[in-house]
């Protein structure tokens, strides 16, 4: 949570535009504006439930929610992460919306006992957790990977959610693989089934962090990675390698507006992006934050993601 000090700036920016003037001299769009604002800086420590599963035909998913809002937060996470990386944005949200975080089926609390690792069965996972969840006014927010799973749902259950908002992915719309690079794929999949933890911290790592990202982040995400079930961990790979193919058709089919939280070093191509999305795209990036700017820099991360929740509650 901010402190006093901190925050100052902000309430008296909230003040000069809504405390200022007599109210019916300020326009209903900037009250709304500095309500927003300000809500976004206001925390609190939810009780939240115990995870409960729900069924999605051959796995289980774990999830864990909060707030009674008539607005649902729907937060997907990553690869090889889990639901847990959302609870700054629980604490920050649950006093204003409800909001639920899942356990994708394979990693986390989730099942595991699936045989096909495609992402035609995840976008079907997030359609059952808010059907059978029973949530409205749905705004689906993936990280990382779970960028294909926005523009899968988008394109299919477009009437079951109002907004999607990718965290550090779809950066540029996916280039098509050459033949001799998916033969050099293929070969790194197999290396990695058989030494993953050496590949990741080898191959991976460095795209994942800062050089200076700080010690305790870049600990628990890689005690994470190296946790979870290896041979799933490279079937999820490998499926998001093959469903990448389809951004720039499923870009183009999107219901919704794109918008996108960035890190600092994955930069957002916009022009790429607006070749393909019909409805735009909106644009945010937290500064000095690597693959996981909603635990490494939840304050400015959270003020941005209220400001996307905004503007997807104003007319495209």
């Amino acid at each position: 949570m901010s402190t006093a000090i901190e925050m100052m700036p902000l309430l008296f920016h909230v003040k000069i535009c809504c405390g200022c003037k007599p109210l019916k001299k300020v326009s209903l769009r900037m009250r709304i504006l500095c309500l927003f604002i300000a809500a976004a800086f206001i925390t609190c420590n939810p009780k939240q439930e115990e995870p409960v599963i729900v069924n999605s035909s051959d796995a289980d998913i774990a999830y864990t929610t909060c707030g009674n809002g008539d607005t649902t937060l729907l937060f997907v996470h990553g690869w090889c992460i889990k639901k847990e990386y959302w609870e700054p944005q629980l604490k920050q949200f649950c006093s204003q919306y409800k909001v639920v975080a899942v356990d994708l089926p394979g990693f986390g609390k989730s099942g595991k006992g699936r045989t096909n690792w495609n992402f035609h069965n995840y976008t079907e996972d997030i359609k059952a957790t808010i059907s059978q969840l029973q949530l409205k006014n749905v705004i689906l927010i993936g990280h990382s990977m779970s960028g294909d799973m926005l523009l899968h749902f988008s394109n299919k259950y477009p009437n079951l959610i109002c907004g999607i908002v990718g965290i550090d992915n779809l950066q540029e719309p996916a280039q098509d693989i050459p033949e001799d690079a998916k033969k050099q794929l293929n070969d790194f999949f197999s290396i990695m089934k058989l030494e993953f933890d050496s590949v990741v911290n080898a191959d991976m790592k460095k795209y994942l962090f800062k050089p200076d990202t700080d010690s305790s982040i870049v600990n628990r995400v890689m005690n994470d990675v190296y946790s979870s079930d290896s041979v799933i961990a490279v079937a999820v790979l490998q499926s998001l390698y093959d469903v990448s193919s389809q951004q720039k058709k499923l870009m183009k089919g999107l219901k919704h507006r794109l918008n996108l939280i960035s890190s600092s070093v994955n930069p957002v191509k916009q022009d790429s992006l607006l070749k393909y999305c019909a409805k735009g795209v909106f644009v945010q990036s937290v500064k000095a934050s690597s693959h996981y700017p909603m635990i490494e820099n939840p304050t400015e991360f959270n003020l941005m993601l209220q400001k996307a929740i905004f503007k997807l509650k104003l007319p495209e």
